[in-house]
């Protein structure tokens, strides 16, 4: 395992972790989720509720893959599969004009362009992640501040909308 695809781990695990319970935290936020699905997703309202408990499956199962380091590049992969399919329904949304809510961390600001690059940036460290993967013997030092790094990074990427708010 390397430092770079250790930070990575990190910050793809905290962000699905946090996406994932900020979906199923109480029936209110499964209910704002399962309407932005039945919003984005090109399918009939029947698939809605299956489609949504396999996103957050999915966004479980990617943690887990993470965690687990013999596996982890099948999370890398895994992750940025779900982060091409998100990126799809978001440019579908947008460009059709709909004023979709983001349902990942909770905000519920509309889908946009912010979203299609948090999920460029995401997709990008899961290639990174994916690409280092398998590398030798890390030190304890150098793992925890690949942690701390990619710990720092996730935080700013949950929190991105209010990060770009910032600089509009």
């Amino acid at each position: 395992m390397s430092y770079v695809e250790t930070a990575c781990r990190c910050v793809l695990g905290i962000v699905f972790a946090v996406s994932a319970l900020s979906k199923v935290r109480g029936r209110a936020a499964w209910s704002r989720f399962t309407a932005s699905v039945a919003a984005l997703a090109p399918a009939p309202r029947t698939a809605t509720r299956p489609l949504a408990a396999a996103v957050v499956a999915a966004e479980g199962a990617i943690v887990l893959a993470l965690a687990a380091g013999p596996v982890a590049p099948v999370g890398f992969a895994m992750a940025i599969g779900l982060l091409a399919a998100f990126t799809a329904a978001i440019v579908r949304a947008y460009r059709r004009e709909r004023r979709v809510p983001c349902a990942c961390f909770g905000s519920g600001r509309p889908v946009g362009p912010r979203h299609v690059v948090r999920n460029g940036i995401l997709a990008a460290v899961g290639l990174a992640g994916l690409v280092t993967a398998g590398g030798g013997p890390i030190r304890p030092a150098g793992a925890g501040i690949a942690l701390a790094a990619g710990l720092l990074c996730g935080l700013l990427l949950i929190t991105f909308d209010d990060v770009a708010d910032l600089f509009e």
